[in-house]
């Protein structure tokens, strides 16, 4: 069987759920070879814990010796573009935690440090890989409830009100549009593509960061999409797709492992379909990188630069109406 190697940068809980799903893949065996941290100690017990042979705190000697076939950065986002571009200009591929970066100006520039060193790079938005997006792309495809005419989306977490935490410190990416309002923006893109028009709403903290936000896309005549994100307040976290004949309802957690997917059509038919599948379901996008870098690929067809592109340029969009700002946006 095939190995493939991983390099993590950032080993923190998102890396140890990454590390743990890298077992569920049948396709080829798939093992931690090297970890970064800021912290060589929490490095050094990463690595123990993954049987990882190599460990560093400096990021100049992990791209030249880490030794991986590519690299899980899974860091605060304020961090994602400067260690992007460090292991694409030695030629590592990467899989970046979501969102890819800060704003549209980084996320170009790690595109074309892709491009120019022809290195395979995908955001790690982990959930288009689940076979629940999987199934309700199905649905959509089979016309099961026509042509979409609007869809609505929440994600939240209300999260303990510590100003120095990732949630709420810029300095940190905190605000819930970027951490949370990112998955029913994708779920938008995804169905309906780059919105025509945009109006959004946001309570800011004293730091300029949202606490909760919302929007309203337009699409012209062919739908429109309702979104919206906290970190203040629980909303159902659940995602509904309107169409001209029937509905589909993804329960809660609707971005994670939802109990089920319904289908309603309006004449009162209904079919559930439940959702079930081993680990957390970050396998699936690692398998997807494998396979992609297997093929010699520089992106994912399925989640290429320009979504990645598109779906920034929509995030700045609203922090541009809402005023959400970061010390990255003055660069």
């Amino acid at each position: 069987m095939d190995t493939f190697t991983w390099g993590i940068i950032g080993p923190g809980n998102i890396a140890t759920e990454f590390a743990h799903d890298l077992d569920q893949i049948k396709s080829a065996r798939h093992r931690i070879g090297a970890v970064l941290s800021h912290s060589l100690e929490k490095a050094a017990a990463f690595a123990e814990k993954e049987d990882a042979p190599r460990y560093f705190e400096d990021i100049g000697d992990f791209v030249k010796q880490a030794g991986v076939d590519a690299v899980y950065i899974a860091t605060p986002h304020p961090l994602h573009h400067q260690e992007t571009l460090r292991c694409l200009q030695h030629k590592l591929p990467v899989l970046c935690e979501k969102p890819l970066a800060m704003n549209s100006r980084e996320v170009n520039e790690m595109v074309d440090a892709a491009t120019k060193n022809q290195t395979f790079l995908m955001e790690g938005m982990w959930i288009r890989f689940l076979p629940s997006i999987g199934k309700v792309l199905s649905l959509l495809e089979s016309k099961a409830i026509g042509k979409i005419i609007s869809l609505k989306a929440d994600m939240s977490y209300k999260a303990p009100h510590d100003p120095e935490s990732r949630y709420f410190n810029p300095s940190l990416g905190g605000g819930s549009l970027l951490d949370l309002g990112i998955y029913p923006v994708f779920l938008t893109h995804l169905l309906l593509g780059k919105p025509t028009m945009i109006k959004a709403t946001a309570r800011l903290s004293d730091q300029h960061i949202d606490e909760s936000c919302a929007a309203v896309f337009s699409y012209g005549n062919q739908g429109y999409a309702l979104i919206e994100s906290s970190l203040v307040t629980q909303t159902e976290r659940t995602a509904t797709i309107y169409g001209e004949t029937g509905r589909i309802h993804i329960a809660t957690p609707w971005n994670e492992r939802p109990d089920r997917i319904t289908v309603t059509i309006y004449d009162g038919s209904q079919i559930e379909y439940p959702c079930e599948w081993e680990g957390h379901g970050l396998q699936y996008e690692a398998e997807e990188v494998y396979h992609c870098i297997k093929q010699g690929k520089l992106y994912s067809d399925k989640l290429c630069h320009q979504f990645s592109l598109d779906l920034m340029a929509t995030l700045d969009a609203i922090r541009r109406q809402t005023h959400i700002t970061y010390p990255a946006d003055k660069k």
